[in-house]
This record gives structure tokens, sequence and C-alpha cells, in this order.
């Protein structure tokens, strides 16, 4: 990621904004989803670690604005589930972090219960995979056998060969 002060940088928030809260945080307008925009702006910007006073200056407000915004970020997270989560989405795709200590503890109930049966289910596949590797293990010194002696477009004929041995032809 290009330092956070650079135009570019806050360019691709700017966007990321866009596309989550489909509005421009630069337009000047006091609806929910603009404002709710801008406070997802400002603060992942903080946490960057540019202040409120340049913040500000990037939208076109001023530095107690931007302070209202923090404190509005900090009670949305707690309260409103739908916020939390554009917020979440938009540290993800800005950050590119996983911020689990965003989820409420439902949520990571449900991870932590749906991560704990994929860790089951992996070990089960697990088992049953060095079960199969034991059972071939006897059966190594054959294949290695085959594989060298194999010379490459007679797989066939050597099948067919084996195939009367076993079947005692």
């Amino acid at each position: 990621m290009i330092a956070p002060h650079h135009p570019d940088e806050i360019r691709r928030l700017a966007d990321i904004c866009h596309m989550i809260f489909n509005v421009d945080v630069f337009v000047s307008c006091r609806e929910r989803a603009f404002v709710d925009a801008r406070i997802v702006f400002s603060a992942l910007l903080r946490e960057q670690g540019i202040g409120p006073s340049r913040i500000g200056r990037i939208l076109g407000r001023d530095h107690a604005t931007v302070l209202h915004y923090f404190r509005k970020a900090e009670a949305l997270l707690e309260t409103d589930k739908i916020f939390r989560k554009r917020f979440v989405t938009a540290r993800e795709q800005y950050i590119g972090e996983d911020p689990v200590f965003y989820y409420t503890s439902p949520e990571l109930r449900k991870r932590f219960m749906d991560m704990r049966q994929e860790l089951e289910e992996t070990r089960e596949k697990l088992e049953e995979a060095r079960e199969q590797l034991k059972y071939d293990q006897r059966l190594k010194p054959i294949i290695d056998m085959v594989r060298i002696r194999t010379k490459r477009g007679e797989e066939e004929e050597i099948a067919n060969r084996i195939n009367r041995v076993y079947n005692g032809i």
C-alpha cells in the first residue's frame, strides 16, 4: 500500500466508500448514507495515522466535524449492525485485514462454530488419507518397480500384462 497521505490512496479509499455506500464522500450532503460514508472514510484514515485537521481538509470540513465523526463511528459500531458490516467491508478492502475485533459476539460464536466444524472435517479427511497411505505403503515396492520399468506409451500394455497375471492366463 502507498502511504495513506498519498492522493492515490485517499482516492482509493473514497472509491471503496463509494462502492459500499453508493455515494461520494466529497459531496456536501447531510443524508444518512453520505454522512455514514464520510464517517467510515474518516475513521479509516485515522487508523492510518492521519489527523482530524488533515481529514477535514480532504473532506472540505473542519476538524471539529471530523472529531464528531470519530465519536459517531464508535457509537455506530456498537449499535448499528448494518453500519458495522459496511465498515468492516470497507476496512477489509482498504487495509486487507480481517478485523475480527469489529464482529459482535454472536457473529464471532457462529464463525468459531463454523471453523470448528471445518477443522473436524479436515481432521477426518487427514485420518482417511493416513489410513490409505498405510494401506498403500505395502504396495510401494511393486508400484516403484512398475514405474521404473514401464516406458512411456507402454502403460496400457503393462496394465494388460499385469491383469493377465492376476487372472491366471
